[in-house]
């Protein structure tokens, strides 16, 4: 596989779910969401989330953004059941842990800043660390992407993918996560890195645990996308 040629296809992947699921006080938040679904849709990674694609372009057609704003607020800023954004949280229990010094070092090493006008978390948000991992890309910092890859994003991701999965309120980012569970599954190919035997054993619906829940509901979407093509 050339990955020399998936270059901008795997940063625009970051910088759409970065932009997802990071908090901006920005005007233009979120407005380049549709266009970036669009091409993402057309060069998808996987032909079994079509779906999805199809679906989050039809409430940004249908409803505009607002949904998407509404429902980021409930999941990542509600006072209860609220999911943690950082990765310091996701690994540790706590904040401002080896997450965010693995992220800060690894910036020192660049030019790039957090802009603080209008980005007002951590440097190891997932948002943030998206949007990074989109510049290394972009840039060809290779070795860059890799470090934050492999330090940061690879520990913790599965984990808060599976929070969204499992979070009541999730609707249009149970989609989005969808989409990230298989690219992050690529990303993992193209670094040449194992998915972290790290499990969380709390019991969340039904008796089952985070993991094999989201495990159940990707296999009943690839049937089901198997089946609707007369697959058996």
């Amino acid at each position: 596989m050339d990955l020399e040629k998936l270059r901008l296809a795997r940063s625009l992947y970051y910088q759409c779910l970065g932009e997802l699921f990071v908090f901006s006080f920005s005007k233009c938040r979120l407005s380049n969401l549709s266009s970036h679904l669009e091409v993402l849709k057309t060069h998808s990674l996987d032909e079994n989330l079509e779906e999805s694609f199809v679906f989050l372009l039809k409430e940004i057609k249908n409803c505009g953004l607002n949904s998407f704003f509404i429902e980021y607020d409930n999941l990542f800023l509600s006072l209860k059941n609220n999911i943690p954004t950082t990765f310091s949280y996701i690994e540790e229990g706590f904040e401002n842990s080896k997450a965010l010094l693995n992220v800060r070092q690894i910036l020192s090493r660049t030019t790039i800043r957090r802009d603080e006008k209008h980005f007002k978390e951590s440097e190891d948000t997932v948002g943030f660390c998206l949007l990074l991992m989109s510049e290394f890309l972009k840039n060809s910092q290779d070795d860059l992407a890799k470090e934050l890859f492999e330090l940061v994003i690879n520990k913790g991701i599965d984990e808060f993918l599976n929070l969204i999965f499992c979070h009541e309120q999730a609707k249009l980012y149970r989609e989005i996560a969808r989409i990230a569970v298989s690219f992050i599954e690529f990303e993992r190919f193209c670094f040449n890195l194992e998915k972290p035997l790290k499990t969380n054993s709390k019991k969340v619906i039904n008796n089952l645990s985070r993991s094999e829940f989201l495990t159940r509901e990707n296999n009943k979407r690839r049937r089901k996308c198997e089946k609707s093509q007369g697959i058996s």
